[in-house]
């Protein structure tokens, strides 16, 4: 198995990163210095977010992608995270939690992780915060900060995933091998303490078992291709940002207690496919939406969702439905942009 360290770079032309490390499958680099103006670099402590937003409902889970996670306080989380082997107070929730409210026996393990916190929704709930992470870094066009921020909560909501997120972790905590969702690009940019990401390319997938290899303790038995996986290995200090590009995957593991920004890129290398993901949740979008007065009033949408149900055998009726939702869930998300002009083909 073959493993390489991946670049660190600064001073860069955000051309540069465009062409080497966002065209084609792309390549993760670390940039060192595109957070040095960040408020959150110094105000973003673990004390801080305790007194600031302490009381606030979050769910901590053990590891991404776990079925097995506790309601809690942020407070209660934050008072756990130097002792992360003993109880977290709170309420069990999730999949694998059975009737007595206790996990199951069947429930499983996310390569020992800690409880990670990956349910505060923390922009959701105090878009203040966003202060904190101004001006973008500047070595990657950013469109997500164009979207009309009700358009982005409602995709938020469709994907089941956040384009901005704070994850807060003890040592240990634990992202398993996974994929981003739509296609996105996304950037780690690391507040307090440190990290280690095991990532591989797109073309490596069919080496990797659908995401089921450990990278940290792989077993060769069980999955004897792993051994044709090139890793790009690093450690993400504070003050670095890791560009994973889109369809890359990554394990991410804590080193230490951790205070990480992650946000989805979408620019015009993933623009079209990100589009195209969009549109093939379609039903989840216009569900959301239907179903939301206060969405439906700020987006501006008269139809519901009831004018596409088919009441009808003819096939044509049908497709036209279809045709007419999905432009007119298309012309909301272009109006959506301020000012930006997609580019030209040469």
């Amino acid at each position: 198995m073959k493993h390489i360290q991946i670049e660190r770079k600064r001073k860069v032309l955000p051309t540069e990163i465009a062409q080497d490390h966002l065209q084609g499958v792309g390549k993760p680099v670390i940039i060192t210095d595109a957070t040095e103006n960040w408020p959150a670099r110094s105000k973003w402590t673990f004390e801080y977010f305790k007194n600031a937003y302490g009381r606030d409902a979050v769910t901590a889970w053990r590891g991404l992608g776990s079925g097995t996670g506790k309601v809690t306080t942020l407070s209660a989380y934050i008072n756990f995270l130097d002792t992360p082997l003993a109880d977290l107070p709170g309420i069990w929730t999730g999949k694998d939690i059975g009737m007595n409210r206790r996990p199951t026996q069947a429930a499983p393990a996310r390569a020992g992780s800690p409880f990670y916190l990956l349910g505060w929704f923390a922009f959701r709930q105090h878009p203040e915060l966003y202060d904190d992470i101004v001006p973008a870094p500047y070595f990657v066009q950013d469109l997500v900060s164009t979207l009309n921020p009700t358009l982005r909560d409602v995709l938020d909501w469709t994907s089941g995933c956040e384009y901005t997120a704070v994850y807060i972790g003890p040592e240990g905590s634990l992202s398993p091998l996974h994929r981003d969702f739509w296609h996105t690009h996304t950037y780690l940019a690391q507040i307090r303490g440190r990290k280690r990401a095991i990532l591989f390319s797109p073309r490596d997938s069919a080496f990797l078992y659908g995401g089921q290899v450990d990278p940290e303790q792989p077993d060769f038995e069980q999955f004897p291709l792993f051994d044709g996986a090139t890793a790009y290995e690093c450690v993400i200090e504070p003050g670095d940002t890791l560009l994973i590009p889109a369809n890359w995957w990554h394990y991410v593991r804590g080193l230490e207690k951790s205070i990480t920004l992650s946000r989805s890129v979408l620019n015009d290398s993933n623009f079209s496919q990100h589009i195209v993901d969009i549109l093939r949740n379609l039903p989840a979008l216009a569900e959301g939406i239907d179903r939301s007065p206060k969405w439906r009033d700020e987006l501006g949408v008269k139809w519901r969702l009831s004018d596409f149900t088919v009441k009808t055998r003819d096939t044509a009726a049908f497709n036209n439905s279809l045709i007419t939702m999905g432009l007119n869930a298309a012309r909301m998300i272009q109006r959506s942009f301020q000012n930006w002009q997609f580019p030209q083909k040469p």
